[in-house]
């Protein structure tokens, strides 16, 4: 296995059947790509509204695994982007929503083959706003990776 000093956190996409690659490409990129405008927009709005350091910081601030493990986040929407990082899925997911326990809004980022698989089945099912569990396991000895997935505690009834 190949590692590159930008892969802690993230699984690496094992070996699996072509048959099962195709459904979880066809699942993934049914996950509406990131509009870079948009998000552009909203930085900006964002700043321009800045009444401190905080504020000042916090477009690029994403919400980190450390910070939404073991929390019950309430994930409303999702945007895919590609990814170059090497061995991974070429692709990951952008989650925003709202911790459930403080009521803060969170956007975090995800390339975990667990995790990704999961959302975009989420999203495929039409399931959102879901209510899930970020559980984070320790580091492999021999990697350094955590293990990750999402426990899922309820699911949108899809109209």
């Amino acid at each position: 296995m190949t590692t590159t000093a930008n892969q802690p956190g993230t699984d690496v996409m094992p070996v699996v059947s072509q048959q099962t690659l195709a459904l979880f490409a066809s699942m993934a990129v049914g996950i509406p790509e990131a509009d870079d405008a948009e998000a552009y927009e909203n930085i900006v709005a964002q700043l321009l509204a800045a009444d401190g350091v905080d504020a000042l910081n916090a477009p690029w601030d994403t919400s980190t695994v450390d910070n939404l493990a073991n929390h019950r986040l309430r994930i409303e929407s999702m945007t895919r982007r590609q990814s170059d990082f090497a061995g991974g899925l070429g692709v990951y997911i952008v989650a925003k929503g709202v911790d459930m326990g403080t009521g803060e809004t969170f956007v975090w980022t995800t390339g975990s083959v667990a995790i990704v698989a999961q959302l975009a089945r989420i999203h495929h099912m039409g399931a959102l706003p879901a209510v899930v569990e970020l559980v984070v396991g320790d580091p492999s000895p021999t990697t350094g990776r955590r293990p990750q997935h999402l426990k899922v505690l309820s699911l949108s009834v899809a109209q």
